[in-house]
């Protein structure tokens, strides 16, 4: 047997890209490799969103290229973003890769391993026009109660700053019957929390449908527990989505909303099409349809031309929401956008210096509202062994907290949790009650 190993990089569309990519090479025969150096395949499934995406890929490949020496019949592929950045360029600086697949082109994943062991090499990158195949009956799912379900690809936005509408195209959206279907067919193996995917997921619409009906449609199969989505943009969360969030009884009240900086004029020059106090506007109705929301954002500090009061708008705006969870980042020009043209480019001791400080300031509102679940009483599911330590279980709540579950307990299931200690990024408890099936 022919045996495989992907190194996935990247968001939880990359990570499910990796899933379908697994199903698609065991229906053709392969089997999962342990590491790398005892396989026959290895795929690098990229990510391009920060900065040197493409010099760290050919850092890896440099490493890679060792095994391939001393096993010529191994085929090394660059999938996903990276790939489609790149395209030939990829051949020309790493002669020995032999495919790369662009990540709307994964179903052909079989055709081009064929064409690359009879032709020496093969690459297949999406168009606009190219149809998008959605891969779910053969995607090999990672081990436990969540699943991640794709309903759209691409990205109709153009923020200065982003590459994915380059990488990932146009958005294409699943008819919601095939997502219900996928939906039904993960429930019978025994799947109870699911996480609908796409790159600007609140986007969705399909004839009659947008996100809103699909999140309806979806609760109504029997056996979907919980039910979230990823990743949302603020000119696009309606009413009607923030309704079904609170109506809808398997939808979880958690949602990440990135809002990027909090100064209007930084956003003018992201082109993110809302200004500071709209996207307040809509946390304060989220707030009051649904007052148990968790709320976690991006945020990208050090944009060209970016003052020390546009920084400050910033760090006011997470005074302000106090958001349970920031993945902050400084601004990194990616190639092809209009970001990469603009002056007013920072020092990068300067950006390290602001990341600092708003990641100084996030884990004193992520610890104080940490503390205050204290003593609270939660309903975790249980996803698998926590990295704590042995015999520790871990799970999430449905608003998104990472629990921490020491013996005894259950081995899997739906757990009230009654909150002991509160940690930066996490929480530990203790099982008040017996586990529920999940």
């Amino acid at each position: 047997m022919r045996r495989f190993f992907i190194e996935t990089w990247g968001c939880q569309m990359n990570v499910h890209d990796s899933e379908k990519m697994a199903g698609l090479l065991g229906s053709l025969g392969y089997g999962p490799a342990p590491e790398a150096r005892q396989a026959d395949l290895i795929l690098l499934n990229t990510c391009s969103v920060r900065e040197k995406a493409a010099s760290k890929v050919f850092s890896r490949l440099g490493q890679i290229r060792r095994l391939k020496e001393s096993n010529p019949g191994l085929l090394i592929g660059v999938c996903g973003c990276v790939a489609q950045q790149e395209g030939e360029a990829i051949f020309a600086r790493a002669p020995y890769v032999d495919l790369v697949v662009g990540p709307r082109n994964i179903a052909r994943l079989g055709a081009l391993l064929e064409q690359a062991r009879l032709e020496g090499r093969s690459i297949s990158l999406a168009r606009d026009d190219d149809p998008v195949d959605f891969p779910s009956s053969t995607t090999a799912r990672a081990a436990g109660p969540r699943a991640y379900v794709t309903v759209m690809e691409g990205c109709n936005k153009s923020c200065t700053f982003c590459i994915v509408p380059f990488t990932r195209g146009r958005e294409v959206y699943r008819p919601p019957e095939e997502v219900v279907a996928e939906v039904r067919a993960l429930v019978a193996r025994g799947y109870c929390e699911f996480e609908l995917l796409g790159q600007n997921v609140n986007a969705y619409h399909h004839a009659e449908d947008d996100l809103a009906t699909l999140l309806r449609k979806v609760d109504r199969v029997a056996g979907v527990r919980r039910l979230r989505f990823t990743t949302s943009h603020p000119g696009h969360l309606k009413r009607a989505i923030m309704d079904a969030m609170r109506d809808v009884p398997s939808v979880c009240n958690h949602l990440h909303l990135p809002v990027q900086s909090g100064s209007d004029t930084i956003l003018k020059a992201m082109n993110r099409g809302y200004t500071r106090d709209r996207y307040l506007e809509k946390i304060a109705y989220l707030r009051r349809v649904v007052p148990a929301i968790a709320l976690s954002t991006d945020a990208i500090v050090g944009f060209p031309g970016e003052s020390e009061r546009d920084f400050h708008d910033t760090l006011s705006l997470l005074r302000e929401i106090e958001y349970d969870q920031v993945f902050a980042f400084t601004y990194s020009p990616r190639p092809g956008t209009t970001a990469a043209r603009l002056e007013g480019g920072l020092p990068e001791v300067e950006k390290q210096s602001r990341l600092a400080a708003l990641l100084d300031l996030q884990d004193g509102i992520q610890a104080r509202r940490n503390a205050a679940l204290v003593g609270r009483t939660f309903e975790v599911l249980l996803d698998g062994p926590s990295r704590l330590d042995q015999g520790v279980m871990k799970g999430r709540t449905r608003c998104n907290r990472i629990v921490h579950l020491a013996p005894p307990h259950p081995a899997s299931g739906l757990v009230p949790v009654r909150i002991t200690r509160a940690h930066p990024h996490s929480l530990s408890g203790e099982a008040v009650g017996p586990a529920a099936p999940a």
